[in-house]
């Protein structure tokens, strides 16, 4: 890239060096701005990040902490927390600054906007989908769902192959993966796929938790806490995906290389799961986040 050069005795400079950072304008985005912070206000840029436009503001430090910086993927938003939660939740944040702070100032920043979780990485870091099908799920040993189904849809189309989930005892399901070495370790999230026959009422709560095992390790240790995601039918025989759920912290400290091992569950207790009749599962598209190109 070749920005224009001031030249000698150059006239009105001013107007090379704005036209310039015109040019710039995009990777200024989020960046501080020194005009509107001072003390532990902490002003950032405004413009225009992707599809969305980012209006310029401040967010409120806190004294004799660090201080974590982000902004919602989805809309945009910044925050900040002395808690790690929305720093680690990368499939929702992204990572704008980490700053440390004492005496009612700023001592040190750390700018992470194009690192591999900032909303300017330019790498293949991110998001991954897998998909997990019915089939590669069993139903647990204690609680268990039903066995796997298949039902004909009709003559020469797709059957249905599912697990079927009771509408009034919890029941559950379970699955394991060899984590990819380029997985961060973090939290997971995951939407369901499923359907239903003839009903009357049309609520489900599907709930997933998870436990991270190294090697070595005893496979009898504690899963960690159940999140859900609700979703409603209403016509028999219909594929619904869910919405994804919130963030999934796996259990067991992970590392690179562990067996996570997974249980899914439909919550009937749950006021919102409504459906009077089997939930039948498809699978479950999970996400998680990668911190390498490979897994080498």
């Amino acid at each position: 890239m070749a920005l224009q050069q001031l030249a000698a005795n150059q006239a009105n400079p001013e107007v090379i060096i704005n036209e310039n950072f015109e040019g710039l304008d995009h990777v200024g985005v989020f960046g501080k701005a020194h005009a509107t912070s001072t003390g532990l206000t902490w002003g950032y840029n405004g413009g225009r990040w992707g599809g969305t436009s980012i209006t310029a503001g401040t967010v409120t430090l806190t004294n004799a902490a660090t201080n974590y910086v982000v902004v919602l993927r989805s809309t945009g938003a910044v925050s900040v927390s002395t808690a790690i939660t929305n720093w680690n939740n990368t499939a929702l944040y992204a990572r704008l600054y980490q700053l440390t702070t004492a005496g009612s100032v700023v001592t040190a920043t750390q700018d992470h906007r194009a690192g591999p979780f900032g909303p300017f990485a330019g790498n293949s870091y991110g998001r991954t989908a897998r998909w997990i099908p019915a089939r590669d799920m069993s139903p647990s040993a204690s609680g268990g769902c039903a066995a796997l189904a298949t039902i004909a849809s009709a003559a020469n189309q797709p059957d249905i192959q599912t697990l079927d989930f009771d509408a009034s005892s919890q029941e559950f399901a379970q699955f394991a993966i060899l984590m990819p070495k380029r997985w961060d370790r973090g939290a997971v999230t995951f939407a369901p796929v499923w359907s239903h026959a003839a009903a009357a009422t049309f609520g489900v709560v599907w709930e997933l938790q998870a436990v991270a095992v190294s090697n070595d390790d005893t496979i009898a240790v504690a899963y960690g806490t159940a999140v859900g995601s609700t979703d409603t039918g209403g016509t028999t025989n219909d594929v619904y995906v869910g919405p994804e759920s919130a963030a999934i912290t796996v259990a067991g400290s992970p590392a690179a290389g562990d067996v996570v091992f997974f249980r899914l569950a439909r919550a009937p207790a749950n006021g919102s799961d409504t459906l009077n009749v089997d939930a039948r599962l498809h699978g479950i598209e999970l996400y998680f986040n990668s911190a390498a190109e490979n897994d080498l």
